[in-house]
């Protein structure tokens, strides 16, 4: 197994601005995230009251630090409960191994019937063939416990360090971004205009990417097959911006219904607080559950009709999302919670729906709740 326990948290050198404190090293995993999460709680407020493109920035690198500080706990606990898990199954294989080598008769028997169903099981066993079977299966099912939860646990540390990657890549853009605006504000008012259009410019293509690895996903992910279901309200929260053209220069361009606009919203913006839970607006099935290009943690649902709903900027370090894709949802089931990850300059949940690839506004679907 790759070591896991490299930490991925970027020193406070590397990053645009005197960050936030990182949390002080601690044996205690929960107590190093509970510090980490509040760090990002703090630094999330200074994002929300950042009025320049150089305070959103730096403000959004302190929030990726402080989640990659809040993963590298995550990491080293599971990448430990895998250690310990290899070796369970490793002391159980050994016994179970040790059991089959056994040439006694009483061995022999509770391996046969071992493999039979438990009503083809012979009642008349004797105390001593009783045991010999119920300790093999003891065994058996151990194992099948110890390898479920050696899948579990593999998963998890994939997604953490999904999360991680998607973070770090994140936090070298803003980086790059950041250094830039700094020189051209030490050259003159000028240089300053020219540096904040090129970033502003880098940022919307970022949102043109993710636009486009999205597009592709939702093309994947159409269910024509079956009628429609009701629709509700993802999470409850304020709208902060609404479907349709706008002059907030990150969004990236789009034509809708045949007219072609500079800049395009393609979904409805809801804040709520940081971990508010996400629900599915309607029943489905989960498509994708992942990061976009831009960094951004979406999960996609397909429904019947042609639809599909999107779920973005939810929390990818301190509440993952508890769904994965192939899982049948109900409206209403929790599939993630209100984060702060890809292109944002606050706590909210971006949710668009598409019918047949095309955007549609969710407000002319949606019942509220």
């Amino acid at each position: 197994m790759p070591s896991a326990r490299a930490s991925s948290s970027p020193s406070p050198s590397d990053t645009t601005a005197p960050a936030a404190a990182s949390p002080s090293a601690t044996p205690d995993p929960e107590a190093a995230r509970a510090e980490a999460e509040a760090a990002r709680a703090r630094d999330a407020a200074l994002l929300a009251n950042a009025r320049s493109l150089a305070q959103i920035i730096e403000a959004q690198a302190r929030v990726a630090q402080d989640e990659l500080a809040g993963l590298d706990p995550q990491i080293e606990e599971v990448a430990t409960d895998l250690d310990a898990v290899n070796a369970n199954i490793a002391a159980l294989q050994a016994k179970y191994d040790t059991r089959r080598s056994l040439r006694d008769r009483l061995e022999r028997d509770a391996l046969r019937m071992a493999a039979l169903p438990s009503a083809a099981v012979p009642a008349d066993l004797s105390d001593a063939q009783r045991e010999a079977l119920d300790d093999l299966r003891t065994l058996q099912s151990g194992l099948l416990d110890a390898q479920a939860k050696l899948t579990e646990r593999a998963d998890l540390l994939s997604t953490l360090k999904g999360s991680v990657g998607a973070k770090q890549a994140y936090l070298a853009r803003l980086r790059d971004r950041a250094r830039s605006l700094a020189a051209a504000a030490a050259s003159g008012d000028t240089d300053a205009k020219t540096a904040q259009i090129a970033v502003l410019t880098a940022l919307a293509q970022d949102a043109t990417n993710a636009q486009t690895a999205l597009a592709q996903l939702v093309a994947s992910a159409m269910v024509r097959d079956g009628a429609a279901g009701a629709w509700s309200l993802p999470v409850r929260g304020v709208l902060t911006q609404p479907f349709g053209p706008t002059s907030f220069e990150l969004e990236p361009p789009a034509t809708y219904k045949g007219v072609s606009y500079a800049h395009f919203h393609a979904a409805i913006d809801l804040a709520a607080p940081l971990g508010t839970p996400v629900t599915a607006a309607s029943d489905g099935v989960v498509a994708f559950v992942g990061h976009l290009p831009d960094g951004a943690m979406i999960v996609l649902i397909a429904h019947a009709g042609g639809y599909v709903s999107e779920y973005a900027h939810l929390d990818d370090t301190f509440a993952l999302p508890p769904v994965k894709a192939g899982q049948a949802v109900n409206a209403g089931q929790v599939i993630g919670f209100i984060g702060l990850t890809g292109i944002t300059t606050g706590a909210h949940l971006h949710f668009a729906v598409m019918k047949d690839r095309a955007p549609i506004d969710p407000l002319g679907l949606l019942q509220a709740p």
